[in-house]
């Protein structure tokens, strides 16, 4: 599975580079054929940081975002809520 990740008028550490890592090794577990996933941050008002995953699987793209003050809680959320886009994907797959 290959991994983009790109920021959007804001900086992403190295740390959170290795911790969006670790969070999308759970994508994997739920399936297997992830072509690819690219991760987007952005600064958005108000002091939000708004997070989008877009995962490829064969004959579909999957996108999900979410918004939050602390960026790794929007990143916990928005890998939730592509696990729960992949079981329904799978089951239909």
């Amino acid at each position: 599975m290959r991994v983009d990740i790109t920021a959007r008028h804001l900086d992403i550490s190295d740390n959170i580079k290795k911790y969006v890592q670790d969070e999308l090794n759970r994508l994997t577990k739920v399936f297997d054929r992830i072509v690819d996933v690219h991760v987007i941050f952005e600064d958005a008002e108000s002091g939000n940081v708004k997070t989008e995953l877009i995962v490829n699987v064969p004959g579909k793209t999957l996108t999900v975002e979410d918004k939050s003050r602390e960026i790794t809680k929007t990143i916990d959320q928005a890998v939730s809520k592509m696990v729960r886009q992949l079981k329904k994907y799978k089951d239909k797959f």
